[in-house]
């Protein structure tokens, strides 16, 4: 079967560790993804997560590598970086390109537009000679996002019917998700569902974006 649009099947993450993941062109060199690949954005990316003696194959989970590219780049509204895997929206209708920054979301209702979970963080975003993470390698960089699978320690709703198998929805705001009861129907598209009691302004995450 012949391929004629752009296409790259074999995505490799050098770190090897998905919250570790930045490529960013415009700086010449790629702190995190050692050879820094210019990958096609929206594959996917499959791995097993938290292996363990009892479970030694893990858990699955899906990434797509996307560009985050806050349009705010300017403005004090501009996101700079997370401590935990964080809520991000689509921008536009490519479904490559993601902002923290809710109203910077895709058409008039970006909360129905959820892309994932941004992986990439200022916990696990440290660089082999221990770079950290600053907004400059952020914004307009290639970073993961998660779209499915199971997802420890993200940002936990801030508002809401907050609890174990509640929807998670997108919120006004930077960063920022609201809960809807796990008896009721969800607002817009959920991010997810809430795996576990809120500790520290942390939850893990059913994650379920995948647009396709």
């Amino acid at each position: 079967m012949a391929i004629f649009n752009p296409s790259n099947q074999l995505l490799q993450i050098d770190t090897g560790v998905a919250s570790t993941y930045l490529y960013n062109p415009s700086l010449g060199f790629a702190p995190w993804a050692g050879l820094g690949e210019n990958q096609v954005l929206g594959q996917r990316y499959v791995a097993s997560i938290s292996p363990t003696a009892v479970n030694p194959s893990g858990t699955p989970a899906i990434y797509m590598l996307v560009k985050y590219l806050s349009t705010s780049a300017i403005s004090t509204a501009n996101l700079t970086t997370a401590a935990a895997p964080a809520p991000v929206y689509w921008t536009d209708n490519t479904f490559t390109t993601v902002t923290g920054i809710s109203t910077e979301g895709f058409t008039t209702s970006p909360l129905a537009f959820p892309a994932g979970y941004m992986i990439l963080n200022t916990v696990t975003g440290v660089g082999n000679a221990g770079t950290a993470l600053t907004s400059a390698m952020l914004v307009g960089a290639q970073i993961l996002i998660q779209i499915g699978g199971y997802l420890k320690g993200a940002y936990a709703p801030t508002a809401g019917s907050v609890g174990i198998g509640a929807w998670i929805e997108g919120a006004a705001g930077t960063l920022l998700t609201t809960a809807v009861a796990a008896a009721s129907s969800a607002t817009y598209q959920p991010f997810g569902r809430q795996m576990t009691v809120i500790a520290s302004g942390l939850c893990d995450v059913l994650v379920g974006t995948d647009n396709f």
